[in-house]
């Protein structure tokens, strides 16, 4: 654990952010007691039996998550509606973008407000960007930050789902980088994922400081962070 979490924060400039786990929660709603079909026809979903949703939802999400823990694939992710379109029990169906919608609502969380405080806190000392892993397209991503407050606060946002790229993929970081134009040495990044946010940040040169919520601390294969912390108000408010 870092003594003093935010006297790192004065070595960089810049400070990059995971999301979720990070500053938004809620989101990956895919248990098996969720009701997909309703979240279905909510979007005006009616052609399709709700087994049929509820099943090819489920298994949409479990595919894409086997290639997501393999890293050998973090360059060659498939896009939620490629992954509708292929799969066995959805490729013949109609509505296959409203699934994708589907998807998307149960992907998305929200940022608390506690966290929206926090983040226009550290806006006002360091340059913020976003470099999360989502499967889904952005847009409504992009309108919760909106509806939170903090959209403006990023010089970049950088999305998995705009490019075939997950963490620990090198190409996010670097695209982030780029529109960022400082040397790495200023950069920091945080995030909760050990093999995703600090493998990957390490993999682009960067320093990093790891959100471990649980305090299970490293294994001894594990990356290992600059810093680590319990959440990321710790690191803005200490």
């Amino acid at each position: 654990m870092c003594k003093a979490p935010n006297s790192i924060l004065s070595r960089f400039t810049v400070v990059l952010l995971d999301m979720n786990g990070t500053f938004m929660f809620g989101g990956d709603r895919f248990g098996p007691e969720q009701d997909f079909a309703a979240t279905y026809h909510a979007l005006g979903g009616r052609q399709l039996p709700a087994r049929v949703v509820q099943d090819g939802v489920l298994a949409c999400f479990e595919t894409l998550g086997v290639i997501y823990e393999d890293s050998a694939h973090c360059d060659s992710f498939p896009a939620v509606l490629e992954t509708l379109r292929d799969l066995p029990t959805t490729r013949h169906l109609p509505e296959l973008k409203l699934l994708e919608r589907v998807i998307a609502d149960h992907e998305l969380g929200t940022v608390p407000d506690t966290y929206a405080r926090a983040l226009k806190r550290l806006a006002a000392t360091h340059r913020l960007g976003v470099i999360a892993n989502i499967i889904s397209r952005k847009e409504p991503w992009l309108s919760e930050f909106a509806r939170a407050g903090v959209l403006h606060l990023f010089a970049t946002t950088v999305f998995s789902s705009d490019s075939r790229s997950v963490k620990p993929s090198r190409k996010l970081f670097e695209h982030a980088l780029s529109a960022i134009h400082v040397p790495r040495s200023e950069v920091v990044f945080v995030g909760d994922s050990l093999r995703c946010d600090i493998g990957g940040a390490a993999g682009a040169g960067l320093a990093s400081i790891w959100i471990d919520r649980a305090g299970r601390g490293r294994g001894a294969r594990d990356p290992e962070p600059t810093c680590v912390i319990g959440n990321l108000l710790e690191l803005i408010n200490s």
